[in-house]
This record gives C-alpha cells, sequence and structure tokens, in this order.
C-alpha cells in the first residue's frame, strides 16, 4: 500500500483559495454588510421621495403639511413610506414656517455606503418640480437616528 503525502500544489490552492475569499469579504464586506446597505438606500430613498413631495405640497399650498399622511390626502404620494426593517414611519417634523426636519435610523453610517464613484456624500437631485428651481440635499448621516433639516427650494422669478 502506498502513502501519499500532501501535495505542495495542494497547499497552495487551499491558500490561495481562502486568500481570495477573505479579501473578497475585505473589499465588499460580509453579506449582511451588504444588506444592510442596500436597506440604508431604500429609507434614502424614501426620505427622498417624501422631500420631494413636501417641496411639491410647498409650492401648491405655501405651506408645509402637519403630518405626512396630509401627502397621502392631497395626492402627492400614493402612501406613506415606512422604515422597510422595523415598519415604524420616518419622524417629519415641521421646524419653522418654511423648514421641516425628517429622520430615519440607520443601519450603517454614509462612509461605509459608498457610490461607484467613490464619494461618500450621498446626493438626490431633483429636477422642477412645480415653479421650483432644480435643487438637491446631501442625505449624509451616521449610524443610528439621524435627522436631515430641509426647506423647499424658492420659486423661480421670472
Amino acid at each position: 500500500m502506498t502513502r501519499r503525502g500532501i501535495s505542495p500544489a495542494g497547499v497552495a490552492a487551499t491558500i490561495a483559495a481562502a486568500v481570495v475569499v477573505i479579501a473578497g469579504l475585505v473589499t465588499l464586506g460580509s453579506p449582511s454588510r451588504a444588506r444592510e446597505r442596500r436597506i440604508d438606500g431604500v429609507r434614502l430613498g424614501d426620505l427622498s421621495m417624501l422631500s420631494t413631495s413636501i417641496d411639491a405640497y410647498w409650492s401648491k399650498h405655501a405651506a408645509l403639511p402637519d403630518a405626512l399622511d396630509s401627502l397621502v390626502s392631497t395626492h402627492e404620494i400614493d402612501r406613506v413610506p415606512a422604515d422597510p426593517v422595523s415598519k415604524a414611519a420616518y419622524t417629519y417634523l415641521v421646524s419653522g414656517a418654511r423648514s421641516y426636519r425628517l429622520c430615519a435610523i440607520f443601519a450603517q453610517p454614509t462612509d461605509t455606503t459608498q457610490g461607484a464613484n467613490g464619494e461618500n456624500d450621498v446626493v438626490f437631485t431633483v429636477g422642477n418640480v412645480g415653479a421650483f428651481e432644480r435643487h438637491s440635499h446631501s442625505w449624509r448621516h451616521g449610524k443610528g437616528e439621524s435627522c436631515f433639516d430641509l426647506t423647499p427650494p424658492e420659486k423661480e422669478r421670472k
């Protein structure tokens, strides 16, 4: 009976495979982190949509809605979005005659949810909304609850 030892090529292949898996996890993050980034992206999309709808409400009524449900009753949106995991409502507070605050709870800070261009700022740009000029908001956030103080854009001057 011949006894075979461990071949150096087999050891090298095993080590190379382990290095590739570890490098992939370090570079791309774990599957759970990827899921958190995707869910945080949904949260940002929801807040951006709410902000755009609030701005459109402002353009029609020259006032901010008292509650997010007002956006549904005035047909700005079909339904008020909720956090994709907890199902809790996003926080909306009127903070002044022409300013408001939107809040959400994020799983990761912005710097771990970089865009394809490698920049850390997450900006949604909105085109013409009614009589308003083009504007954008930065949605940079930390882990946990983050709030964004926002103001509807000025009406275009003719």
